[in-house]
């Protein structure tokens, strides 16, 4: 199943903490903006498109529960 939230990084405090969250994910993830899709649980990935402002986090085969955990950067 595929659940799709709108996020965005306003610190290096939050990047530091959403890559914990991507990277311990049993599932997949994508960070989508514009034309740029990369991997989530990528750190240059989201780093080259966070201070762009917000992207579509793509989660693919995760837990409500994980997808919980990225719901405090939704906007």
């Amino acid at each position: 199943m595929e659940q799709i939230i709108t996020v965005k990084l306003n610190s290096l405090k939050d990047f530091r903490e959403f890559m914990e969250f991507a990277t311990m994910l049993n599932g997949s993830a994508r960070a989508i903006q514009g034309e740029t899709n990369v991997d989530a649980k990528s750190t240059l990935g989201i780093a080259s498109i966070m201070d762009l402002g917000d992207f579509n986090l793509k989660l693919i085969d995760c837990s409500d529960s994980e997808l919980e955990k990225f719901k405090k950067w939704e906007v």
